[in-house]
């Protein structure tokens, strides 16, 4: 099946150096891909031994409240499984999104 959403561009890689890992993304995160997001942060906690997780998102274009939703959910699981979680940010649709909704103190940055 082909449609609008093959077209909107989305990518999530993880990097590992010993147990610090950052989770890149690039795109557009929004309802149809926050769920992706998720899931690899998920495996990547799975998978243990992550002393920290840095989630990169200054390649994101776009982001929803759907996205915003999924750095919450991916800041609280690392935490629940012992890792300090970090938000590496852009001037850009992260920094507006986040302060518009206010929760800009919410997360700790790289």
């Amino acid at each position: 099946m082909t449609g609008l959403l093959d077209e909107v561009p989305f990518e999530v890689a993880v990097d590992h150096e010993g147990d610090a890992v950052r989770v890149r993304v690039a795109g557009e995160l929004d309802l149809f891909r926050e769920g992706a997001l998720r899931a690899a942060v998920t495996a990547v906690l799975d998978a243990g031994d992550v002393g920290s997780l840095v989630l990169d998102v200054r390649g994101l274009q776009f982001l929803d409240s759907s996205g915003l939703r999924a750095l919450l959910v991916c800041r609280d699981r690392t935490k629940e499984a012992g890792a300090e979680f970090r938000l590496a940010v852009a001037p850009g649709p992260v920094t507006r999104l986040l302060a518009v909704a206010g929760v800009q103190g919410w997360f700790d940055y790289e």
